[in-house]
């Protein structure tokens, strides 16, 4: 088998792993699918973005001085930890019900198309140990030689696993919020995904 090809099966192997393990930016995508399925790939675009952002950090050696700067990387966690019991905490103050109440300001900001992709965007900044991922994961895969060339071509894989896992969520919790609509089972799915954040938030806290 080729290297290249071989190399590409074991990272997309590892990437999909991962990706379709329940972390925040999941959880945060079926909170979104509440709102309506444009809301979840708005959602999604921010995630991407925002790994743009990590991978950009590592092609130009930047994350290699954010994460060697003590200072700098805990302040950056903190700063994610915070945003992250925020977005907790919303979840759990208003719900998935706050989808079905078009008469609320609260409805109307949540339905933004671009408060989607920001929020989705601030999630995964939030964690700034998705840096030490990247750092630890892209140098197993490129070669010294083809550095520039191998961070795109393994970042696109990246990305478009991130994307396909993200909207593959976002169409089933679409069908689940239909589904239950404003049932009990409402409050009891926003307080697990709010707490699965808020959990996610104290795991970034303590580094």
């Amino acid at each position: 088998m080729p290297l290249m090809l071989e190399s590409t099966l074991q990272f997309l192997a590892i990437t999909l792993f991962l990706e379709v393990t329940p972390g925040p930016g999941v959880l945060f995508i079926l909170y979104q699918s509440a709102f309506s399925f444009r809301n979840a790939i708005a959602g999604t675009m921010g995630l991407l973005t925002s790994n743009i952002i990590w991978i950009s950090l590592v092609a130009t050696g930047l994350g290699l001085v954010l994460t060697q700067n003590p200072v700098v990387f805990n302040s950056l966690r903190y700063l994610g930890a915070t945003y992250l019991v925020y977005l907790a905490y919303k979840i759990m103050r208003y719900g998935i019900s706050i989808a079905h109440a078009p008469e609320n300001p609260q409805a109307q900001e949540y339905k933004s198309i671009w408060s989607s992709y920001r929020q989705g965007m601030l999630t995964s900044l939030a964690n700034p140990k998705a840096l030490l991922f990247f750092m630890a994961l892209f140098p197993q895969f490129t070669r010294p030689d083809y550095f520039v060339h191998d961070i795109v071509y393994f970042g696109a894989l990246k990305m478009l696993c991130l994307g396909t896992v993200m909207i593959s969520y976002g169409l089933m919790g679409r069908r689940l919020f239909n589904y239950i609509g404003q049932s009990s089972w409402s409050k009891v799915i926003s307080r697990a995904l709010g707490g699965g954040i808020m959990i996610a938030a104290i795991a970034v806290a303590r580094g």
